[in-house]
């Protein structure tokens, strides 16, 4: 099923997706998913790693489905919208949104929410490091101000999915985020970025497997579509 709200994929370079496609066939532990079905698609086989444009249509279909009752997927033939899937996650995780609000606002706002759950997870000491000036409620009101296109938000937002492709990419070693791992924003957040999303990935053990693909697809996207807005040299700028 076409998806309107991941048409920008189109638009995404081939290292991030295969970020993407390796949230979505491997688990935590490096194992294939035993519920996935991309892998086993010839388009897949064919085009992994390095042809992954051609694989989208593929992708989207399995982060559809995945989002789906797995019954109601056989009847319809497809699984549900992303826009439905982001509603469901934001939800589950706590963001606070409006229903009528823009997909790209309800990322952002996922995003922000896991930037806030990180610094409350901070030390005195990882505050300091950031900032002398700020306390830790006026750096959470300063990130929760920050626009998607400064690059303070891109650089945080790099983190969280570095930490993310840790945890569950296999092929993910992005350049322009092996960058972000040599900063010094990088050695205070990455601790509590760590902390708050083990945090998220309790509640979602709890509610099911299907979460467990869910959400770290989501966090994906979201950081997906802010840098595809940027050329490879304002990004190489930014994350430098």
């Amino acid at each position: 099923m076409e998806d309107k709200d991941l048409l920008f994929l189109n638009d995404c370079s081939n290292d991030l997706l295969v970020l993407l496609a390796d949230t979505l066939v491997y688990d935590e532990k490096g194992n294939e998913r035993l519920t996935e079905e991309l892998s086993s698609k010839s388009v897949y086989k064919n085009n992994y790693p390095n042809n992954m444009k051609v694989v989208i249509p593929s992708m989207v279909d399995e982060l559809q489905r995945f989002g789906g009752n797995t019954i109601l997927n056989i009847f319809r033939g497809h699984g549900v919208a992303y826009r439905e899937i982001l509603e469901q996650v934001a939800k589950r995780i706590g963001v606070n949104f409006n229903s009528c609000s823009t997909t790209e606002l309800i990322e952002q706002y996922l995003l922000q929410h896991i930037f806030v759950m990180s610094i409350d997870k901070m030390t005195e000491d990882d505050v300091k490091h950031l900032s002398h000036t700020y306390t830790k409620e006026e750096l959470k009101d300063m990130i929760i101000r920050l626009k998607p296109s400064s690059p303070l938000f891109v650089k945080l937002a790099g983190i969280i999915v570095l930490q993310l492709s840790k945890k569950f990419a296999q092929n993910a070693a992005l350049g322009y985020l092996a960058k972000i791992a040599a900063s010094r924003s990088f050695a205070v957040f990455a601790g509590p970025v760590a902390w708050a999303l083990t945090a998220i990935w309790t509640v979602f053990d709890i509610a099911g497997p299907a979460y467990r693909v869910l959400v770290p697809c989501t966090i994906t996207i979201a950081y997906m579509r802010q840098v595809s807005k940027f050329s490879d040299d304002e990004l190489n700028k930014i994350l430098g």
